[in-house]
């Protein structure tokens, strides 16, 4: 399964957002591979809800910055945009 880096609580916990099942997982900072960041995108693979292995997926975090970087761009080009930087 795969998951994204939310956020990190307290400088100890990330909280991990698991896509396929739209939950939050949260793991010790230091189980955290090293190299990520917040928006970071997991390869996750658990275990009787237990987290076995989580790798780094550079290609799909490198996929899902750029759509975001779209997405952001389409809403500042409207016209009236509250988004459109001054």
């Amino acid at each position: 399964m795969r998951g994204m880096l939310d956020r990190i609580e307290d400088g100890t916990h990330a909280v991990l957002l698991i896509e396929e099942q739209g939950r939050e997982i949260v793991v010790p900072v230091s189980q955290l591979p090293e190299g990520s960041q917040v928006h970071t995108w997991f390869t996750i693979t658990m275990e009787e809800d237990e987290i076995v292995s989580l790798q780094l997926d550079e290609s799909l975090t490198e996929v899902k910055t750029e759509q975001a970087q779209s997405l952001m761009q389409r809403l500042r080009s409207r016209s009236g945009s509250r988004f459109k930087r001054r």
